[in-house]
């Protein structure tokens, strides 16, 4: 009688996993449904399965060699052929054991880092999952392999350890026989072979230290997350520590520091892999397409989030270029829109009042006046609303520090304006340290693409070309401030707040929408992490 198997071109093997290991043929383990798991080789170009039992048949008695293989309960002390075959593998780990099917670039970064006294470097797209793959995946695999060795984990910042990784090792080990054998809380993680997991950051190199090999393996793995923001003097106290396998993560950053340096001039002591938007199923191209609206295919901030490229972005960087803007100026675009939107930018002492009001794609007028009496200010506000036509809904206002005041005056005097707080958390969060610095490089990227028509105003070229940029300690763009600015000699940015806060705010032709909508990333890390007994592509990525 023919059985499924045979039908679907599968041979079901009598011979052991022994016996096959020592024919050398390729073993691979896949589980199927909640608690079976098969092993398959290939043979022939046919896929053979040993299930431990005759298809058809009456059940035989199983085996020693046969039984299946549970890593939890096996003692890992004394590695036996089944552990070996099973488990030596991390590529293999989180399909044998988790039921998740890794990409190919995950996979290929796991092979990597399966071998012991490697270095690997992995720069990828915004999303990719590399935390959640490859990082967790590795440290659950390293505690289940070497008995008494050790794992530390370490970001820029605490709460990337915390909140990124450790939710989804927590995740995966409650999926691993429900937990059995693990002991697991915020940032620390042991197995009862002995071995643990710890994860912290610090930006003091000396606290770093003192790490060492450990286990009859002489095995430690670090895997650095978020590389980009981790200070040379960490990369050198962790050199020192000599891990047996050492791991640098991260979406990439400016063009400097030891993780750029692993994919440059000290490219031939790492393995470096890539990973881009199109190497991830789960992030729709719809998503990389707004991106290129938004940005533009060659922005260095689309380079960075979509092509995993790093950003040419240093601490001597401005947010609009000299030649961006002269383009602009002498390459202005229709003028198209009659809507009005206007936005205030409030000063005291010698700085300037400014109201800038957009007439489409247009600024069409920049009023600027020094004012030492705050409610004088208001009501000369409240005069040039009337004169140019404006109405509230019309009006966004800066509403930070001395803004406070001056929106609620205006509000009292039944001008309640939109009001914008520059050092608030931004739309765009995975990217922008806040709203300032949000609402600065979308209207430079309106400049860039000439879509914006801009007053001929030397004091305001200069200052929109001289504000310098940085990532901050989380990897985030964020704007020079002000007091830095005066340092170098520099007044406040009066009229470039004022001109490039009426681009980004308003209704058509704006460049920014002021009301918050969740972006593709953020709904994404609304949903639960990955579902022990799903293996999408979907799940493997978050």
């Amino acid at each position: 009688m023919t059985t499924k198997s045979e039908k679907r071109g599968i041979r079901i093997s009598k011979r052991t996993p022994d016996e096959i290991a020592e024919s050398g043929a390729e073993v691979q383990l896949t589980k199927v449904g909640a608690r079976k798991k098969r092993v398959v080789t290939r043979e022939g170009g046919k896929a053979t399965f040993e299930s431990g039992k005759k298809v058809g048949r009456p059940r035989k008695a199983k085996t020693p060699s046969e039984t299946k293989f549970d890593p939890l309960t096996a003692d890992t002390s004394k590695p036996s052929p089944e552990l070996i075959e099973y488990s030596a593998q991390l590529h293999n780990f989180p399909e044998m054991f988790l039921g998740i099917k890794p990409y190919q670039w995950q996979h290929d970064v796991l092979k990597a880092i399966n071998n012991k006294e490697c270095k690997v470097a992995l720069k990828a797209a915004n999303g990719s999952g590399k935390t959640s793959m490859v990082a967790a995946c590795a440290v659950i695999w390293h505690c289940m392999r070497f008995p008494e060795s050790t794992c530390v984990t370490t970001a820029g910042v605490f709460r990337q350890v915390k909140d990124q990784l450790f939710p989804y090792i927590r995740k995966y080990v409650s999926g691993l026989n429900g937990g059995e054998g693990w002991t697991v809380n915020a940032t620390d993680v042991r197995f009862q072979n002995g071995s643990k997991a710890i994860g912290f950051s610090t930006s003091d190199g000396g606290r770093f230290e003192g790490w060492h090999r450990t286990g009859p393996s002489s095995n430690l793995l670090m895997i650095v997350d978020e590389a980009k923001t981790v200070p040379d003097s960490i990369s050198e106290a962790i050199s020192r520590c000599q891990p047996s396998r050492l791991v640098l993560m991260s979406s990439p950053g400016a063009t400097d520091g030891f993780f750029y340096r692993a994919f440059t001039k000290e490219a031939h002591m790492w393995d470096t892999f890539t990973c881009t938007s199109y190497d991830c199923p789960h992030i729709p191209e719809s998503w990389i397409n707004e991106q290129f609206d938004r940005y533009g295919k060659d922005h260095p901030l689309v380079r960075s989030m979509v092509f995993g490229e790093f950003m040419d972005i240093g601490e001597e960087s401005v947010v609009v270029p000299y030649n961006s803007l002269q383009h602009c100026l002498t390459n202005p675009p229709t003028h198209i829109g009659q809507e009005k939107t206007a936005f205030c930018d409030f000063a005291a002492g010698g700085d300037e009042n400014v109201l800038a009001i957009r007439v489409g794609n247009k600024i069409d007028k920049m009023l600027c006046w020094t004012e030492r009496d705050t409610m004088s200010a208001v009501g000369r506000f409240i005069v040039e609303f009337q004169r140019n036509g404006l109405k509230p809904e019309d009006i966004y206002a800066d509403a930070g520090g001395l803004g406070i005041p001056m929106c609620d005056a205006l509000a009292e005097a039944g001008w309640g304006v939109h009001r914008v707080n520059n050092g608030e958390r931004a739309f765009d969060d995975r990217h922008f340290a806040n709203r300032g610095a949000e609402i600065w490089f979308k209207a430079a990227r309106a400049i860039e693409l000439c879509e914006i028509i801009l007053p001929d105003d030397d004091l305001l070229h200069s200052q929109l070309t001289t504000r310098r940029t940085k990532h901050n300690s989380k990897g985030k763009l964020q704007l020079e401030p002000k007091d830095q600015m005066r340092s170098r000699g520099l007044p406040s940015p009066d009229r470039a707040d004022a001109v490039l806060g009426a681009i980004s705010c308003g209704g058509a032709g704006s460049a920014l929408q002021l009301e918050p909508r969740p972006s593709f990333m953020e709904a994404l890390s609304e949903m639960e992490p990955v579902g022990m007994e799903l293996d999408s592509g979907f799940n493997a990525g978050y």
